[in-house]
């Protein structure tokens, strides 16, 4: 009975022991900021960061949006676009196009050009189309404008094949390889995007950005992609900074 008993005081100081072992790992510091993975755009969508620039220093700029304002780094290997006014002409088979409009089939009201990469179109990347427009396929991180009809009244894809009064948009879903072809029709009150090469001379105060590129510990990134547009009646189209997986921080 005494031999019993001396096992189970034992063994009730070794949980002890043990527990409290346990409760000193557990509040231990967290790993040093160093130490944590660093963070790019690009794993679900987005960039990085995008707004309104605020300054325009040599090296970065500050871009402001509604989760507040970002430093964007960029240098000699960062690639810029800037959106300048197209027409109808500029709508050529094997271009990429990001509609936005309403009915069925689609009247446009706003369409973003930009040039295919590969035999693909890689739609987003900041390309925006005026007045905060935008559409969206599988796949894509373009805007998503609300409202219209038949998917929103929007279309992003492949061009086809061109008309005097319109297009045909080849949309593909990457998770079924599957494709349809979106009929747009456009009329006088259509306006039109065209992305263009440009360097960071481009960068203006009151203009809007879509950076993507590397996100650091401290939310500053540095940019691969910088693409540029002018604000719209709403300013720019809210896009807070990204994380690494793409959601927006608040």
């Amino acid at each position: 009975m005494i031999h019993r008993s001396l096992a189970t005081i034992a063994l009730g100081g070794a949980l002890v022991l043990a527990l409290t072992a346990c409760g000193t790992t557990s509040t231990g510091a967290a790993a040093p900021a160093s130490q944590l993975p660093s963070r790019s755009s690009g794993a679900r969508g987005g960039p990085a960061a995008s707004g309104k620039i605020a300054a325009v220093d040599p090296s970065d700029i500050q871009v402001q949006n509604n989760g507040g304002q970002v430093t964007v780094k960029f240098s000699g290997s960062t690639t810029f676009t800037n959106q300048a006014s197209g027409t109808l002409a500029d709508v050529t088979q094997g271009s990429c196009v990001i509609v936005a409009g309403t009915g069925t089939p689609i009247v446009a009201r706003t369409v973003a050009i930009t040039a295919a990469g590969g035999d693909s179109c890689a739609l987003g990347g900041g390309l925006r189309p005026q007045n905060g427009g935008g559409g969206r396929s599988s796949g894509s991180t373009a805007p998503r404008p609300s409202g219209g009809n038949r998917n929103g009244g929007r279309a992003a894809g492949k061009v086809t094949a061109v008309t005097s009064t319109g297009f045909t948009v080849q949309e593909d879903n990457r998770q079924t390889g599957a494709t349809t072809d979106v009929q747009v029709t456009v009329d006088a009150g259509t306006t039109y995007t065209k992305s263009a090469s440009a360097d960071a001379s481009a960068l203006k105060v009151g203009e809007c950005v879509a950076a993507n590129g590397q996100t650091d510990d401290t939310g500053a990134v540095t940019a691969r992609t910088i693409a540029i547009s002018q604000a719209g009646p709403n300013g720019c189209a809210d896009g807070r900074q990204r994380n690494g997986n793409g959601n927006g921080n608040g």
